[in-house]
């Protein structure tokens, strides 16, 4: 992978992306010059490209020009509707609230552990585990650094903790009844095929399916809920052993598994 910048970068800029590129292991940082993107890959063969602006980092996974980045997204209308005191449909079915330690175990860019972060407020806790590096360094430097103009929003970004863990045995590793709420949103098994924010992600997102051994150390953490995203038609629902309780307006269906 190439690690670069925006043309003219300033020598924060710079040493940010030497510094991520050792953080990656496998990245090379490389001068941008007056290099285009296509020019970058045909100079050093190679496909993969994080580039950093002043503003955000920017992965790109191919040859086009679909790039992954972080942004607080829906995160940031569901926040806004909570300010409003409207209800936001998956806080209310799980019932999380100020003081609530959550646990978002397929954390992808964020977008539900940030809402988790409004919901429990100062006083809780949200962890979001994230196994495919490239996301972990998106997230972390994502979160730290992105500035919404709702200051509840900035502050929410930074109360997540991201861990860059494999699920189960990051589950394996804590004490019985230490977690109020573990969340699941893994990669559908069936696309969104019109879900244009998502299709890049599958490219380097974990596409494993959850394991029946990981909802027994699931049960085993947590105190209070164990809530599941996936389609409405879904059998995973049915495999791992979740009642199916809420079904939104679009073809998204959440289910729980209460302790």
């Amino acid at each position: 992978m190439l690690v670069t910048t925006s043309y003219k970068p300033s020598n924060e800029l710079a040493i940010k992306a030497q510094r991520i590129a050792d953080q990656l292991g496998g990245g090379k940082y490389v001068l941008r010059r007056q290099f285009s993107l296509p020019a970058l890959r045909k100079r050093y063969t190679e496909t993969e490209i994080m580039l950093l602006t002043e503003r955000e980092i920017r992965y790109y996974t191919s040859t086009d020009d679909s790039a992954i980045f972080f942004h607080p997204s829906t995160a940031a209308i569901r926040i806004k509707r909570l300010i409003r005191g409207e209800v936001d449909p998956l806080i209310a079915f799980a019932g999380i609230s100020e003081g609530d330690s959550v646990l978002d175990c397929t954390a992808g860019l964020a977008s539900d552990s940030i809402v988790f972060a409004y919901a429990v407020g100062a006083t809780g806790s949200v962890v979001a585990l994230e196994s495919e590096p490239t996301l972990v360094m998106l997230l972390q430097e994502g979160l730290s650094c992105y500035e919404s103009p709702i200051a509840e929003i900035t502050e929410a970004m930074r109360r997540v903790k991201v861990e860059h863990a494999d699920h189960y045995s990051y589950l394996q590793s804590l004490e019985a009844k230490s977690i109020d709420y573990i969340y699941f949103d893994p990669m559908f098994r069936t696309p969104v095929v019109d879900s244009s924010a998502i299709s890049p992600l599958r490219e380097i997102a974990n596409m494993q399916a959850i394991q029946l051994e990981t909802i027994t150390e699931a049960k085993r953490v947590a105190r209070k809920k164990i809530i599941m995203k996936e389609l409405k038609d879904s059998t995973e629902f049915a495999r791992l052993g979740f009642a199916t309780t809420y079904r939104s307006q679009t073809n998204i269906a959440y289910g729980v598994i209460e302790l």
